[in-house]
């Protein structure tokens, strides 16, 4: 049987508070390395939680949010 990948559902303000960390490094398209980078920048909130490190979904979106877009409107 095939596994299927899905995207986190963290679009949502009704998701999870928090997502596992690599959940976070698939809904942003990044690497474990460029995730770290960007915790340890302040960009990405990391909580532990026993051995666990979850993201913040708020942080998240904020990080996608503040991101330059791409096109005529681009500067």
């Amino acid at each position: 049987m095939e596994r299927r990948m899905t995207t986190p559902q963290i679009n949502n303000e009704t998701g999870p508070l928090l997502v596992p960390f690599s959940e976070a490094c698939r809904a942003l398209g990044i690497g474990r390395t460029k995730a770290y980078e960007l915790v340890g920048d302040g960009r990405l909130i990391a909580r532990k939680l026993g051995a666990r490190t979850l993201i913040e979904a708020a942080s998240i979106r904020a990080l996608a949010a503040s991101l330059p877009r791409v096109g005529s409107d681009a500067a």
